[in-house]
Formats: C-alpha cells, structure tokens, sequence
C-alpha cells in the first residue's frame, strides 16, 4: 500500500472513530434527555390522595374499580393507569392495555419508575405510587414517541458517520496526494539516480516543511557525492600522469642493468653506482608519491576527533624536520593551545610546511616558526612564492616552473590545504615580511574550554 493510500486509510479510520464516539455521546445524551422529561411528566402528575384539591373534586383510585361505559370522562381521565390492589387484584378502566404486572410493584412503598411492557407488548414507562391504603396506583406513558424520535436520530448519525468517514478518506487522500507530491519527485528522482548512477542530476524540491528539508539534504548528499567522485576522478588522472614520470624513468634505468647482466657487458663500476644510487632515489621518490596519494584518498571519518595540544604537535613536527635538514637553523615561538582533531594528521601538516620551507631555502638559513592560538605560520628564506602563484600552491600536482627539477611530488602542500579543510580551516600564502621568502600559513578552530570551536578572522 502507497504512503499516501495509508495516510488517507488512517485520517478516514480517526474521523470515523471521533464521528462515532461523538455520534454515541449525542444518543445516549438525546436518551437520557427524553426520558428524563417522560419521567418529570410522570412525577409532575401523581398526586398523593390526601393532596388533592376538595374544591375540584376528581375521580380517585377507588374509582378504577367502577364499571363505567366507553368514552365517560373518569375513563379518559385514567387511561393508562390501574391501582394494584393490596389482595392482588388489578384494577383498570375498561379498554386500557394493562401494564404487565411485576412482583414488585406490589410492595413499593415510594414512589418508583420502571420501564415495563403492557399487555399487548408495547413498551412504556411506570410510575408505581402508593396510595397510603395498601394499594399501589400504576400509570403508565407510552415509549412510542421516544423510540421512534431515537430510532430516526440513530439513523441519521449513522449516516453522517459513514459519509464523514468516506469524505475524510477522500480528502485525506487528496491532501496527502498534493501534499507528498515533492516526495514523489524526490522518490523518482532517487531512483533515476541509482539507475543511471548520475549524481549531477537536478533534484527539485521547494520548501521548508520536512519533506523539503529531505529534498534538500538529498540534493547536497548527491552534490557531495558528486564533488568527492570529480575529486576521485581527478586525483587518479592527476596520478596516474605524476606516476608515468617515474615508472618510465625506474624501467629504464632497470632495463638497463638488465641488458647489461643478459649480454654479459658490465657497465663501468662509477656508472653502475650512480645508477644505483638513481634507482634508490626514484623508488623513494616513488614510495613518497604513493604514500601521499594515499593519505590524500583517506576518507575524513578515518581520522581521530580529540582534543589536540598544537604546541606540542608543533615541536614534534620541527624535531622530525631538524634531523633530516641539518644546514638549517629553527627559530620557535609556539603557545599553548588545542584543536579538535587528528593528532597525526596536524603534525603531517606542519612537517609538510617544514619540508616545503627547507626545500626553497638555501643552505645556513633560518626557518622562522610561529604558532599561536588558531594559526601556524612557517616562513622561509628562500626565493618565494609569486603573487599570481600563491592561490594555486595548495593545487594537487601543481609545482612552480622553476621548482620542477627540485624532488617531490607536488601533494605536500595540498596535504596542508586538505588536512585544514577537514578540521575546518585553511591554509594560504600571505605578503612576507622584508628579508623572507615565502610565508605559509595555516588557521584552524580553537578548542574552547566549553567545547566548542572558534575559527580567527582572516587576517590581510
């Protein structure tokens, strides 16, 4: 069953229900209304034989017992009542339908009402009165006109509860149909997406009820999708372009120790070194690439989300770098503070910035380190970056025109870039001071002491 054939079942099953109990509180009220006007009828009727009026005399119990021909006042006066004598006979005008007689009603000693049944099986109620003597006086009103005013409204709300529960159904049905119509070309477009496996393909859903929230939050998963497939895509094309470099240059060098073992001419003892030294290097270079490839492809969900001492990170990240440059010189300033994060990954970042800085300066020089709450800078002495270049630094592969002959792959800045973004920063070069080279820096979300994350402004 469609959503919307179980939303439009479910209305209709609720209104009949809310029709039905109001429907049943309506007749029962309606009952209990009638028949307590009968019974004030009745009540308002009897008398007690000593509470008659002696100035308009009128005929009592004692008479009911007289015979007296058809259509007489006395007995238009009495019909409808008998008097239930003491020695248990019955007394009653000639042509009454007698009340069906219980065992009780003899022995009432207040006055009681009772529904009964007459001797022809019409239902009335009873008023059972003593009369002080012994005797009981009974007078009895037709029920006639009360079933039959029940028996019409019982029809009526019948009725009305039937067609109110197929006109709920009906326009439960249309509501939820217009209503659920955004959902129809969310579902529709869901499927054509997983048909044709396009995630570029239009999602349109307006509005701000749940439905569109939904529609909205499909069409940027699908956007985010379709962004971490392009970047896949791209990554791989960039790779497998960075990656032929190398391969072609390590098969040649191999096959050239190969040809030289096969055809038994050894190469000259310098050579052979330097073509060792050329493979060692290159399957480093190589191993380099593949390493970063991977941390770039490394899902955000993978990395830790703890609290993390960036001072601590930072002179972590310069004792690793200090032992493989050891012409250069460090100048440190690092304050004390914390980012939520990956503590591997932000110290991989800031050896990526240590590396890159060591890699443009020259030799004696100083990289100038500064870390204060939100930022990481990294300074060099080197040549520096271009102004037009820097916003295209942090680019996977992207390496300046005249750093191409320098090793590396052209991923380590982009690892910078990549590792910020996902702790919710950024990274950029910004104007050096005079006597620098290039400055990189980097901006993280501080961890506040309430847990939550402040981002600096941007500065220049």
């Amino acid at each position: 069953m469609l959503l919307r054939s179980r939303v439009a079942l479910i209305t209709a099953a609720i209104v009949a229900v809310a029709i039905a109990v109001i429907s049943a509180a309506t007749y029962l009220s309606t009952e209990h209304s009638l028949r307590t006007q009968l019974d004030e009828t009745l009540l308002g009727g009897w008398r007690p034989p000593g509470a008659r009026n002696p100035e308009a005399p009128k005929p009592g119990p004692a008479d009911l017992c007289r015979a007296g021909p058809p259509g007489r006042p006395l007995q238009r006066f009495v019909e409808g009542i008998q008097l239930l004598k003491a020695d248990g006979t019955v007394c009653s005008p000639p042509g009454v339908d007698s009340v069906v007689v219980e065992p009780g009603d003899r022995s009432a000693r207040v006055v009681t009402l009772r529904d009964g049944y007459t001797l022809s099986g019409k239902p009335v109620r009873v008023l059972l009165g003593p009369t002080g003597d012994g005797n009981v006086l009974a007078i009895s009103r037709s029920l006639a006109e009360i079933d039959s005013t029940l028996a019409g409204l019982r029809t009526v709300l019948i009725a009305v509860s039937v067609l109110g529960a197929l006109l709920a159904a009906a326009a439960g049905l249309l509501l939820t149909r217009r209503t659920l119509h955004p959902m129809e070309r969310l579902t529709s477009a869901a499927e054509e997406i997983a048909r044709t496996h396009d995630l570029d393909l239009p999602v349109t859903v307006s509005g701000r009820d749940e439905v569109g929230r939904l529609g909205h939050a499909f069409a940027a998963m699908t956007g985010a999708l379709s962004e971490s497939r392009r970047r896949q895509r791209a990554l791989v094309t960039d790779a497998a372009h960075e990656l032929r470099t190398p391969l072609t240059s390590l098969r040649t060098n191999i096959d050239l120790l190969a040809r030289s073992e096969h055809t038994g001419r050894e190469l000259p003892a310098a050579d052979r070194g330097r073509l060792l030294d050329r493979l060692q290097v290159q399957a480093g270079e190589l191993g380099d690439l593949v390493t970063e490839l991977v941390i770039l492809a490394r899902d955000e969900r993978e990395l830790d989300h703890a609290e993390v001492a960036m001072g601590t990170v930072v002179r972590h990240a310069v004792r690793r770098a200090s032992s493989r440059a050891r012409k250069h010189t460090f100048d440190v300033h690092s304050a004390e503070w914390a980012v939520y994060g990956d503590e591997g990954a932000l110290e991989r970042m800031v050896l990526n910035l240590l590396d890159n800085a060591i890699k443009f300066s020259p030799a004696g020089s100083t990289v100038t380190v500064r870390s204060a709450p939100g930022m990481v800078s990294v300074a060099d002495e080197g040549p520096g970056i271009e102004e037009a270049d820097r916003a295209h630094a942090f680019d996977r592969f992207w390496r300046a025109p005249e750093a191409r002959s320098l090793p590396g792959s052209g991923l380590g800045l982009a690892i910078v870039a990549d590792t910020a973004a996902v702790h919710g920063g950024y990274a950029r070069f910004e104007e050096p001071e005079p006597g620098q080279g290039a400055v990189a820096v980097v901006w993280l979300p501080v961890a506040t002491a309430s847990g939550s994350r402040l981002l600096p402004g941007r500065r220049g």
